[in-house]
């Protein structure tokens, strides 16, 4: 109709969905954290065990004590003496097998483990590996529960750990602190140092020990502190569980580590020989020289080469270079960049397997 009001149109209805009301997570309160540690204490307690290692040292004595005497006698035997070690261990797997610091059991002729439960039995040894401080023991006293591996490379600094064995004959101890940092080294405590550092309590007894997550896993090994007392100063540290579980599980298999083999003598390279080898940066490891029969030397390597990188990874420095070497798989290839007289260039070569002797001291060379 002409003249007719036009009306407006209703606006469609829009149906509205009603927002869900989420209940609030609790916010952590520390007596939610005390109880987190005691399920990983309730977990872990069971297998961890103290070691009582008895080093037998033959004594010698002069048959005369007359301390102005200028006359030549032979020297005998007296008593035996027996020198006490105190350390810990931590039950793996459920066949018996117990990992430790190779220094809580060194040169030692009798071991003897005390379980969490107080049973005592004798242990017997399986392997060592002088090069990462390790060594592996077993009992027989049927099954027994092992703990669970953790991520030790999943780590960051700040993150919860507990430290657990038996410091100062202490036996079922636990301390607890943070990650306060990774990849420790140049300490002079092993062959191969990629400690990690813990504000939790390590004492002499803790050695051995596992260091767990708050999941109970093991992610390190308690081996030694820095201190000017003889004490806890706030500065532990312990092997990477990475670490850990391959000499592990190399020593149960084989009963030794065997360790890729090169064949050859690297040193650092210093300020002068990085300006006289004109190297872009300074980094990397010096080639003294190795075995031409040896992996190194069928592959083309030369003295005053420069190993710049491994497989992609950057060398720093030889204790860098000896991180990366250790876990290389024996027989297959390995990728080096190589720096020689101004120029980079690729090698690749097949390591061969290190033997070790019964001290689980590695073969001389690299």
């Amino acid at each position: 109709m002409v003249g007719a009001m036009l009306q407006p149109r209703p606006a469609p209805s829009i149906p509205v969905t009603p927002t869900p009301v989420v209940a609030a997570s609790p916010a952590p309160t520390l007596q939610n954290l005390s109880n987190q540690f005691v399920e990983v204490v309730e977990k872990v307690s069971p297998s961890v065990v103290s070691i009582d290692a008895i080093q037998v040292v033959a004594g010698y004595q002069h048959p005369f004590s007359d301390p102005f005497s200028t006359v030549l006698r032979d020297e005998v035997f007296a008593e035996e003496r027996k020198i006490p070690s105190v350390g810990s261990g931590v039950l793996v797997g459920d066949e018996g097998y117990i990992l430790t610091n190779h220094h809580v059991i060194k040169g030692v002729r009798e071991i003897r483990v005390t379980l969490a439960d107080d049973r005592v039995a004798p242990a017997t040894w399986v392997g060592s590996d002088a090069a990462s401080d390790l060594a592996v023991l077993k009992v027989e006293l049927g099954a027994l529960k092992g703990l669970p591996w953790g991520d030790s490379d999943g780590l960051k600094a700040g993150e919860f750990v507990l430290a657990f064995g038996s410091p100062f004959r202490m036996r079922g101890s636990v301390s607890h602190g943070i990650v306060s940092g990774k990849g420790r080294r140049d300490l002079g405590i092993a062959d191969f140092e990629n400690f990690i550092q813990t504000d939790a309590a390590i004492n002499p007894g803790n050695s051995g020990g596992p260091l767990c997550n708050l999941k109970g896993e093991v992610v390190g090994i308690n081996t030694a502190m820095l201190t000017k007392t003889g004490g806890s100063q706030g500065i532990g540290l312990a092997i990477p569980s990475q670490l850990a579980r391959s000499v592990y599980e190399d020593i149960v298999k084989s009963g030794r580590v065997d360790r890729a083999w090169l064949g050859l003598w690297v040193e650092p390279v210093t300020p002068e020989l990085a300006a006289q080898l004109h190297l872009p940066c300074r980094q990397g490891v010096l080639v003294q020289g190795g075995y031409r029969s040896g992996p190194a030397g069928r592959a083309g390597f030369q003295a005053f080469d420069v190993i710049m990188e491994l497989n992609g990874n950057v060398v720093q420095d030889e204790r860098e270079f000896r991180k990366l070497l250790a876990p290389l798989p024996i027989g297959k290839e390995a990728e080096f960049m190589v720096w020689r007289q101004g120029r980079g260039l690729k090698l690749k070569l097949k390591p061969e397997s290190r033997a070790s002797d019964s001290s689980g001291r590695p073969a001389r060379g690299l």
